[in-house]
């Protein structure tokens, strides 16, 4: 009955106001206290939940009473904060994510209830797509008042692509379930790689970029069809600078899908055309690839400029034997289209060497590349 409404929300709050004090008042436990076997002296989970049955059971009929809990929870300690979190599902799902004034609350959101604010939206979207209204209250939250990303992560479903890619830097600093349920939202597969591999080194430290892209390609099934990695790739290798974890891409793509390799060979042959030994990190993954898929990478290795080719045999001796052994397996036809130039670096680089593997010597004749 109406007439009995106002006085029970107020012995309702009285009691919930209760959190508030140092310890729990003799109120809480009745007039045989002595008997009670709830500490009274000072406040555990049985005696907080004492102050919280009555105002919870009221709030999914009376929406206004979540304006009050919040003030509450920003001024009672740490302990009675969690509880209170713990119970909160059933009254918040009776009231909905329509409820104006939730939408109110998260809106507000008053300082020190940001946990109770996403504790609330997680529970709003737990088992349903979140609203366009409750999104945009939380749009709004984040870029207005509080950025703090674990706001975004129950309504990503509702937020646009470029919001979410915007928010990756931030996304990926968080503990790795968090990471994981946010690779799981609706963003497509190469979309995500692409985004994560231009994140910059201001935005969010390398080695936390690098072990986000290790949990996308960690899911076989989602993250690593060979079609999904190519994409990525070619999309990467156009971008000026190329971005430093690409060549940790490439390799990781060698090492899921063998079968690769003739894709990779001509993305390191774009890497040649944009002098990809101009950036220190790209080049010591182009030798890296060469190093790793050998026979298949001799051809670049002849069209690489002198001075770079000198310097791959420098970083990986072995190239250069195993060079040595492919250009004595060619004809003489062959070898002469390789400039002399080249083979000059490659016979100065062949000292170690044993002589039965050294090139044998070219008669002296102008190669057809420098006519």
């Amino acid at each position: 009955k109406e007439e009995f409404k106002q006085p029970i929300e107020r012995h309702a709050l009285q009691f919930l106001k209760h959190l508030t004090a140092a310890q729990p008042p003799e109120a809480l436990f009745g007039e045989d206290k002595k008997a009670s076997t709830i500490p009274s002296d000072t406040w555990t989970e049985d005696s907080i939940r004492l102050c919280l049955p009555l105002y919870l059971s009221l709030m999914p009929s009376n929406h206004h009473l979540i304006q009050p809990l919040a003030t509450i929870y920003t001024a009672v300690n740490g302990d009675i904060k969690r509880v209170i979190l713990r119970v909160l599902e059933i009254p918040v799902r009776g009231m909905g994510m329509n409820s104006p004034e939730l939408l109110k609350l998260v809106e507000n959101c008053p300082k020190g209830a940001e946990t109770l604010i996403t504790r609330i939206i997680h529970i709003l979207t737990e088992q349903a797509p979140p609203s366009p209204a409750l999104v945009e209250k939380v749009r709004d939250l984040y870029n207005k008042r509080v950025s703090d990303v674990r706001f975004l992560i129950p309504v990503l479903t509702g937020l646009e692509k470029k919001e979410i890619i915007s928010a990756l830097p931030k996304l990926i600093k968080l503990v790795q379930p968090v990471v994981k349920e946010v690779f799981n939202r609706p963003i497509l597969p190469f979309q995500l790689l692409i985004a994560l591999h231009q994140i910059s080194s201001e935005e969010c430290e390398l080695k936390t970029v690098m072990n986000a892209a290790t949990l996308c390609l960690n899911e076989r099934a989602i993250y690593t069809h060979d079609d999904v990695l190519a994409i990525v790739i070619q999309q990467l290798v156009d971008i000026n600078p190329i971005p430093v974890l690409f060549m940790r891409m490439i390799l990781q793509a060698l090492r899921f899908y063998p079968k690769m390799v003739s894709f990779v060979m001509n993305i390191l042959q774009r890497l040649i055309t944009k002098q990809a030994w101009k950036q220190a990190r790209i080049w010591e993954g182009f030798i890296k690839c060469c190093q790793k898929t050998r026979r298949h990478s001799f051809p670049l290795l002849l069209q690489l400029p002198p001075p770079q080719l000198k310097h791959v045999f420098q970083t990986a001796p072995e190239l250069c034997h195993s060079l040595i052994r492919h250009i004595r397996s060619m004809s003489m036809a062959q070898r002469s289209l390789i400039p002399s130039s080249m083979l000059t670096v490659i016979e100065d680089n062949s000292e170690n060497v044993a002589p039965e593997i050294r090139i044998q010597t070219i008669p002296t004749t102008t190669s057809s590349m420098e006519q």
